[in-house]
């Protein structure tokens, strides 16, 4: 089915794939009016939730529904934990998912092997950005010849560590793959915004910890290293005790203080933490930039080679930052990982 504008939000959300929850999901679509759910997709004008206000993404929703039907070819899911299927919308070890990114036009093999980059999007650990913070961010970097991923990892009412595991088994089934990927192992990048950026913190910061625990899960992982080769870093959650974005440690720990200081990753950064590349902008209103800032403190003091970039505008939640101050941070970054 070819949906338009003049299909209803309600008609899309029940009839496409269902895969289309994980892009929008419910916590996201939930902001709009039930009156105008079952009027023309076109007569919706804004999306306005609990933190920002924005025109309504109509062109972004029927793209994203009208892909579905080419599913198997833009698209190829890995299970992470021995589940048959990928259950899209079932936020248990279903859900929990590598998602390999082909794009509309495939990626065409040059013979060498290609830097990977694992995708994680924001969205407080309640839900995830698939679309703002995944597909348009893999096919940009698709132009720069990374292999790319996007995860899929367990969120609220799944508690820590669930996504920080699926994150470092993520990184595993890649390096064990590379070949069939067609990717380098020891060039991976882990991309994360916002509360997707404390997951690739947390999860490089702690790799050890969940080296054990995956030891006893997945034994025949053992040996694969869960540390990136680097990291980049969009305007993410870091600290839980100053400037905290509380809704994210709530979602995430459930409410357990005793979890605080130890996701508080500016206290956990090593001297062996990967090449970070970390940015924020000054107005976001959500999650202070001074996350950024401690990040990019904490990798000083440990001698981490490390590019902190605090741009003067364009809020929480801009992706590429088109149209803001931030739009060059894309290039700026794939230029600091090629030195």
């Amino acid at each position: 089915m070819k949906f338009t504008k003049d299909n209803t939000l309600n008609e899309i959300v029940e009839q496409a794939r269902p895969e289309f929850r994980l892009f929008w999901s419910e916590s996201i679509l939930q902001y709009i009016p039930a009156e105008l759910r079952n009027q023309p997709i076109s007569s919706i004008k804004t999306l306005k939730t609990d933190w920002f206000e924005a025109p309504f993404p109509m062109e972004d929703i029927l793209y994203d529904a009208n892909m579905m039907e080419h599913w198997e070819q833009i698209w190829n899911e890995h299970p992470l934990w021995d589940t048959e299927t990928f259950t899209a919308d079932s936020n248990d070890v279903h859900s929990a998912a590598l998602m390999e990114y082909f794009g509309e036009h495939g990626q065409e093999r040059t013979g060498n092997p290609l830097p990977a980059v694992i995708i994680c999007p924001g969205g407080g650990y309640t839900d995830m950005s698939f679309h703002m913070e995944g597909t348009l961010i893999a096919e940009r970097m698709m132009k720069d010849g990374y292999k790319t991923f996007i995860l899929s990892y367990r969120v609220n009412p799944n508690l820590y560590p669930a996504p920080q595991l699926d994150l470092a088994m993520a990184i595993k089934y890649v390096r064990k793959h590379a070949r069939e990927f067609g990717i380098d192992p020891d060039n991976l990048m882990v991309l994360g915004f916002s509360a997707g950026g404390h997951l690739c913190a947390s999860t490089a910061a702690h790799r050890e910890d969940y080296e054990k625990e995956l030891k006893t899960l997945r034994p025949e992982m053992a040996g694969i290293p869960i540390r990136p080769d680097k990291i980049c870093l969009a305007y993410p959650v870091i600290s839980f005790l100053s400037e905290a974005h509380e809704d994210s440690f709530q979602k995430l720990t459930g409410g357990d203080e005793s979890l605080r200081e130890y996701l508080s990753i500016e206290h956990y950064v090593d001297e062996n933490y990967p090449s970070t590349f970390v940015w924020a902008n000054a107005d976001d209103s959500l999650v202070p930039a001074s996350n950024a800032v401690r990040m990019g403190e904490a990798l000083r003091k440990k001698g981490i080679r490390h590019k902190l970039n605090i741009y003067p505008t364009g809020e929480h939640g801009c992706n590429l930052g088109i149209g803001t101050s931030a739009e060059g941070w894309m290039e700026e970054m794939l230029e600091f990982f090629k030195n």
